[in-house]
C-alpha cells in the first residue's frame, strides 16, 4: 500500500523533531527507506503501528554521532547510518590527496636531469603559487556562500570548514613553504629530500583543496533534492 502525501510529512517531521535530523541529503534517503518498510508492514497492520514499529528498529541508526575523517574531512556531525556511505567517498578523497600530493614531485624527479636547478627552481616556485591561489580562492569562494545560504548536507558541512582562520593558515604556510624556499634546491644529488618538502607542501595545500571541492558535491546533492521534491 503506497502511503499518501500525507503520512510521507508526518515521517519527516517525526525525523526534524525527535532526531534533529538536519541533513537533507540523508533525510530523503531514509524516508525513502522508512517509508518503504511502513509500506510493507501495512499489508497486515494500521499505518500507525507499522510507523511505530518501524521508527523503533531505525532508533539507533538515526542517533547523532560525530566522525573524524582524519584532517580532510575534520569533524562531522552526521547520522550512524550514513557513516558508511561516507566512507566511500571519504576512500576515494584519501587516493586523490595521495595521488595529487605525490604527482607533481615525481614529475620533477623523471625529468630532473633534462632540467637546469635553475629552471626547476623556477617551476616549483610558479606551481605552488598556483597552488596556494586555487586554495585560498577555494576558501573565499566557499566561505561566502556558507555565509549567504545554508549546508544542508552532509558534503556540504564538510565544505563549510572553510573560514577566516584557515585562510590565515593557508597564508602564514606560503611564506615558509614558497617565498622563504625559493631557490632552495642547489644541488640534484639532494633532489629527494627536497622534493619530500614538496610532497609536504601538495599535502597540506590539497587537503583543504578537497574538503572545499565537497561543496560542488553539495550543489549536486541540492539539484537532486530538487528533483525529488517536484516529483
Amino acid at each position: 500500500m503506497k502511503l499518501t502525501t500525507e503520512q510521507i510529512k508526518l515521517i519527516e517531521e517525526k525525523l526534524y523533531l525527535e532526531y534533529d535530523f538536519y541533513y537533507d541529503d540523508a533525510k530523503h534517503e531514509v524516508i525513502d527507506h522508512i517509508a518503504s518498510e511502513i509500506e510493507e508492514l501495512m499489508e497486515t497492520t494500521s499505518f500507525e503501528e507499522s510507523f511505530d514499529s518501524v521508527f523503533q528498529n531505525w532508533h539507533n541508526r538515526l542517533q547523532e554521532t560525530e566522525w573524524s575523517g582524519m584532517h580532510l574531512y575534520g569533524k562531522i556531525k552526521m547520522p550512524l547510518f550514513y557513516k558508511s556511505q561516507l566512507m566511500s567517498t571519504f576512500r576515494n578523497d584519501l587516493f586523490i590527496w595521495v595521488a595529487l600530493s605525490l604527482f607533481f614531485p615525481a614529475i620533477i624527479y623523471l625529468f630532473k636531469d633534462a632540467m637546469e636547478i635553475e629552471t626547476i627552481n623556477t617551476t616549483v616556485f610558479i606551481y605552488k603559487i598556483v597552488v596556494f591561489v586555487i586554495a585560498v580562492f577555494l576558501n573565499k569562494y566557499t566561505l561566502d556562500k556558507y555565509q549567504n545560504g545554508k549546508y544542508t548536507t552532509v558534503y556540504g558541512q564538510i565544505a563549510s570548514w572553510s573560514n577566516k582562520k584557515t585562510a590565515v593558515a593557508l597564508s602564514l604556510m606560503a611564506v615558509s613553504m614558497i617565498f622563504m624556499q625559493r631557490d632552495s634546491f642547489r644541488y640534484k644529488e639532494n633532489i629527494e629530500l627536497w622534493l619530500g618538502t614538496l610532497v609536504f607542501f601538495n599535502a597540506f595545500y590539497f587537503m583543504f583543496i578537497i574538503k572545499y571541492c565537497n561543496y560542488f558535491r553539495h550543489l549536486k546533492l541540492v539539484k537532486n533534492i530538487k528533483k525529488w521534491k517536484h516529483a
